[in-house]
């Protein structure tokens, strides 16, 4: 077993119980298992301490590491816990202990074991507040791994209990028999020491600490190493660690460890012989290390030896890249360029050749011989453009058209350069070279160039001839004459005041309200009243009369409505030898043969 040290807990913490829900906090000295740990320690590479348990030591990089501290266990065991066995649905009362040079209070409930009632106040007072009553939620005591149902029992020793820890990868420990599989290592110059599983990337002190076939790796200033299999990413000393035979040292630091490289695209690398492209790009000349690339036309580079054939390394002080000096390649100055100029396309200094020409690369519309230069998606993707009618521009930006119309498309995603013809889109009253552009205010840009005939596009009236727009939901709206039978959406847009609106249709008809004409209620009749079909979508203001439309025989002043079986029909008589569906068709209340008796 290892030997227990004193307790040495976190940062001072109120400790409050959530007597609702049965929440209490428990003890913890390193972060997520609770407790400092510690396990057997091992002779570590060759400049190791002893007192462990493993024969061999791990490899490590030039010059001595620190020694394996002896393992230690800081748990909540001894403390010495009773609890009232209750449920913690009421607030727990607060045990106090007299401590110098203040009294503690410790308030807390476990879910299973209730509210906090006693606890070992010698102690106690020795430690952090907060680390005390953290303790109190995970409160597990155990004497053996009897106790523990599948874990381990860590820290008892005979006298005091220790705490019941689940023993898999990261749990703490003493010694291996405290994880359930694995090894213990040490993991803090404090001895926690924690169990590792020895597969690739598991922490480790020897090589015994890891898998048949990995090798344990130690920088030269930490006893902590890492199992590796010697794969591209993983941690290396010198070439004998890696499958490849390639270790990229990471710094210039002793102590510092390498990474494992394949060679292949993306892997690390130092020079262009430890890629298998043969190009090992830098960031910058004074780089030491890289990234294996193809050396292709915007490739990163410190050198040109480091581009493919035919390409050069262009440096700025963002970097450098490989360029062909092409249109769209990368460039510092003109001089980079095989054709066109250096420009920048954008606020990042973001530089590139052009000449100028339709659909090359451009930063402002001085870039482009046709004086547009449109961005689209955005800053460092503007392309020179001819500014014609129906090519793309940027948004509200007439400069990108050559005739200074640049419209919002009616689907509102995108803008167009307009003819500012009848019918043509239009964003401002200038992009109409005939009739008027149908804007409702100053800061809308939907609109179309409309001469304000009957069912030309308008959004105000004052966009009609006849003073009169049927605006829909939505805002844009259709001129009409407000003549009977004309379109409308509201009684003002007709000369009647009365407009059949159809919500079906979304506008409706000016009526004069007398018989026959269209209608939706009652208040668009000014003789008799309103027959709506819903089937049919219409209506008509009806007096009842026989061969008046109808919809329900209540509508007929006989009572008789015949339908055929449709959505609406005409009133009749019900007498013998008229048409009928049903008995409520006839007076006599008989139907036969689709006739009345």
């Amino acid at each position: 077993m290892g030997t227990m040290t004193r307790f040495s807990f976190g940062a001072l913490a109120l400790g409050l119980a959530l007597a609702a829900g049965g929440v209490a906090f428990g003890c913890s000295s390193n972060g997520g298992n609770g407790d400092l740990s510690g396990g057997a320690g091992g002779a570590a590479g060759e400049d190791s301490g002893s007192s462990g348990t493993k024969p061999s030591g791990g490899k490590s990089s030039v010059g001595g590491r620190p020694s394996i501290p002896a393992a230690t266990y800081e748990g909540c065991g001894n403390l010495g816990f009773e609890y009232d066995g209750g449920d913690c649905k009421s607030a727990c009362r607060p045990v106090t202990c007299k401590c110098d040079p203040f009294n503690s209070s410790y308030t807390g409930c476990h879910p299973e074991r209730g509210c906090l009632t006693a606890v070992d106040c010698a102690l106690a007072c020795e430690l952090d507040l907060g680390d005390v009553v953290r303790c109190i939620g995970q409160y597990a005591p155990c004497k053996s791994d009897q106790d523990c149902d599948t874990g381990r029992c860590v820290g008892a020793d005979g006298s005091k209990p220790g705490d019941c820890r689940p023993g898999t990868s990261g749990s703490p420990c003493l010694d291996e028999g405290d994880c359930v599989d694995g090894s213990c290592v040490a993991v803090g110059s404090d001895g926690a020491h924690s169990c590792q599983t020895g597969e690739s990337g598991a922490s480790c002190n020897v090589d015994a600490h890891c898998a048949s076939g990995l090798g344990c790796i130690l920088s030269a200033t930490s006893f902590v190493g890492t199992c590796s299999d010697g794969r591209s990413g993983s941690p290396c000393v010198d070439k004998t660690d890696c499958e490849s035979g390639i270790c990229i040292a990471a710094s210039s630091d002793a102590g510092a460890l390498g990474e494992c490289s394949d060679g292949s695209l993306g892997a690390s690398c130092a020079t262009n012989k430890q890629c298998q492209s043969g190009f090992c790009g830098k960031s910058s000349p004074g780089s030491s290390q890289g990234t294996c690339t193809n050396g292709s036309a915007s490739s990163q580079c410190a050198a040109n030896d480091q581009c493919a054939s035919g390409l050069s390394c262009v440096i700025k002080s963002s970097g450098g890249a490989c360029s062909s000096g092409a249109i769209g390649q990368t460039c510092a100055t003109s001089d980079d360029c095989t054709a066109g100029s250096c420009i920048e396309i954008d606020s990042f200094q973001t530089s590139v050749c052009s000449a100028g020409k339709l659909d090359q690369p451009c930063g402002k519309s001085e870039d482009c011989d046709s004086g547009h230069c449109v961005n689209g998606g955005g800053a460092g993707s503007g392309r020179c453009k001819d500014g014609a009618v129906g090519t793309p521009c940027d948004r509200q930006d007439d400069a990108d058209c050559e005739d200074a119309r640049c419209a919002q498309d009616s689907a509102g995603a995108g803008w167009t350069c307009s003819a500012g013809a009848l019918g043509d889109r239009c964003s401002k009253p200038s992009h109409c070279l005939a009739g008027t552009c149908t804007l409702a205010n100053d800061t809308d840009t939907d609109g179309w160039c409309s001469d304000g005939a009957d069912q030309a596009a308008c959004k105000l009236d004052e966009h009609c001839q006849s003073s009169r727009c049927a605006v829909q939901t939505g805002g844009s709206g259709a001129c009409t004459t407000g003549a009977v039978d004309a379109r409308c959406i509201v009684d003002e847009d007709c000369v009647s005041g009365l407009c059949a609106f159809d919500p079906g249709n979304g506008y409706g008809k000016c009526t004069k309200g007398l018989l026959k004409s269209a209608c939706k209620d009652a208040g668009d009749c000014v003789e008799g009243s309103c027959a709506y079909s819903v089937g049919l979508g219409r209506g008509e203001c009806t007096d009842g009369s026989l061969g008046a439309f109808c919809v329900t025989p209540p509508q007929c002043s006989s009572k008789h409505c015949y339908t055929g079986g449709n959505s609406a029909g005409v009133c009749t008589a019900g007498a013998a030898g008229d048409q009928c569906v049903s008995t409520q068709d006839c007076e006599s209340g008989v139907c036969t043969d689709l006739k009345c008796k």
